[in-house]
């Protein structure tokens, strides 16, 4: 792992991404709801905002801050959630019967087939906009992909010999599925996690962006994008602080992703033995 330079250079930016979060809950530099109207527009580099401020004079650094904490919990939660229904639905579908499995397997595929903006609009809609819905939202996008991943990845598993040996010693099917398939099969778990972690602050800023993800007194980094897009070319780096937050936390967890895989699937490590 101390050799993996994809999975270093990726836990370091999570690492730092979670670090401002977690700040962001006890500490920020300045209310970030709060106007300043005699300060608004200020640039970059200002002694009391290092990265200035927005049209109505707030801190871009507070705000930023409050983004990161909003799209790691949203993210984290729709990802986290999809992650334990989808492993639950995979394996109760890969040691089933057939009905079992073709019933799971089809309500994944319709799933699957409605597109996710329509979802979150219709949460939108009903519950209203939030990051709890958007969270819901990312749920009913995630779910059936990580469903079809454990499915496959455990009907592999239970081919191997050694869960012949363990049916031969005597042990039921839901123990041999929790005991002998599901570890084998939690490394696969793990990195698709962090590819839809990544898709999910992705898909949340993309909601918060179009007004129906998280709204103002909540502040994501699609809601700031969303917002400085008229002070483009009055105030660009508006929309390029939230979108450079993005892009780095992102990059990060794809590459922590790349970095778990190689780590974890013996098939894909370079080393020679």
């Amino acid at each position: 792992m101390r050799l993996n330079v994809s999975l270093i250079i990726g836990a370091i930016l999570t690492f730092c991404a979670i670090s401002i979060a977690v700040v962001s809950t006890f500490w920020l530099p300045y209310n970030p709801n709060l106007p300043n109207i005699p300060n608004r527009l200020l640039a970059a580099g200002s002694a009391e905002h290092w990265l200035g401020t927005d049209v109505l004079g707030r801190d871009i650094i507070s705000q930023l801050m409050v983004g990161a904490r909003t799209s790691i919990v949203v993210g984290a939660g729709g990802a986290t959630i999809s992650l334990v229904l989808g492993a639950i639905m995979g394996l109760i579908a890969a040691a089933s019967g057939k009905i079992v499995d073709e019933t799971i397997s089809r309500v994944a595929d319709i799933m699957l087939s409605i597109p996710g903006m329509v979802t979150a609009l219709v949460l939108a809609a009903t519950l209203g906009s939030g990051a709890l819905t958007t969270i819901f939202a990312l749920t009913a996008f995630f779910t059936p992909s990580f469903t079809r991943v454990a499915r496959s990845a455990a009907l592999s598993v239970l081919q191997e010999d050694f869960i012949t040996a363990a049916q031969l010693y005597g042990r039921g099917r839901m123990p041999r599925v929790a005991r002998h398939v599901f570890p084998n099969i939690a490394g696969v778990l793990i990195v698709q996690f962090t590819l839809y972690f990544a898709a999910g602050i992705l898909t949340e800023a993309g909601l918060s962006y179009l007004g129906v993800g998280v709204t103002r007194p909540g502040i994501s980094w699609g809601l700031m994008l969303s917002e400085a897009q008229n002070q483009v070319g009055v105030s660009s780096p508006l929309a390029m602080w939230p979108g450079l937050s993005i892009v780095i936390v992102v990059l990060g967890l794809n590459l922590m992703g790349d970095g778990l895989r190689d780590v974890l699937d013996p098939k894909l490590s370079k080393s020679i033995l």
